[in-house]
């Protein structure tokens, strides 16, 4: 009976040793995600596999992961990083291919704010970092854009509050005019002081009396075109200011 049990003993020890020296079988999970539809994912160099999302199995070790967006394109962007795997865990990877998107509304050439700054004027590119932003244009409703519910294939619609936005003053048809006036009596301003100066030189060689009133007439005409083109000018800034 003795025998018996040293026997039994005698394999049980070498069993449980043999079941404590054998590895245990060991993976951990990683599951890379992207924010476009189809991402290639490479572990040292050999592909583990595509989509929008990819789970892999790895041993404890050192690997170099290659995240990339198509291998077909010349300027595909990817992502590298190294990883150290000690235990089973699950690991999860985030990558954003999408740093800018492209905000449009309807009607176009609204103002675009992040918090109090602003950022441009629609269509704009934005980087997808903030997660809300602000539209205002006179005349329509402020729109408040939260990142998680933008769509870059929708522009962005804008409420009409029956309020008509006039344009700024530079782009009026009263600038063109006023700018476009200004211009042609500065030109009469000149010429009429050319012709009045040439007047009083003849005048001086010949002392006719004609040519001196000549001269006093063109010099009053200049005078005129010169106080209208100071009256136009002075306009284009009053609106201005105004605006």
């Amino acid at each position: 009976m003795t025998s018996f049990i040293k026997h039994w003993f005698v394999i049980f020890f070498i069993v449980s040793i043999n079941n404590n020296s054998l590895p245990q079988e060991c993976k951990a999970l990683l599951t890379i995600q992207s924010d476009i539809e189809e991402i290639f994912v490479f572990v040292d160099d050999t592909l583990a596999g595509n989509g929008k999302t990819v789970d892999i199995n790895l041993e404890p070790g050192s690997y170099k992961i290659v995240t990339t967006e198509n291998t077909r394109l010349w300027d595909a962007r990817s992502f590298i990083d190294t990883l150290e795997i000690e235990f089973c865990e699950n690991i999860n990877l985030k990558y954003k291919f999408n740093s800018e998107v492209l905000l449009n509304s309807e009607p176009q050439d609204a103002q675009v704010f992040s918090n109090d700054s602003l950022m441009g004027y629609t269509p704009l590119l934005i980087p997808m970092e903030f997660d809300r932003i602000r539209l205002e244009k006179f005349g329509y409703e402020t729109a408040i854009v939260n990142y998680a519910e933008f769509n870059e294939n929708q522009p962005v619609r804008l409420n009409f509050t029956g309020e008509i936005d006039e344009g700024k003053f530079f782009d009026k048809t009263l600038f063109k005019v006023l700018v476009g006036s200004m211009l042609a009596l500065g030109v009469a301003t000149a010429y009429f002081k050319l012709e009045a100066d040439t007047k009083f030189d003849e005048y001086q060689i010949t002392g006719d009396d004609e040519l001196l009133t000549q001269t006093n007439r063109l010099d009053e005409i200049s005078g005129v075109t010169f106080v209208a083109m100071q009256i136009n000018f002075g306009l284009i800034i009053y609106f201005f200011l105004v605006e």
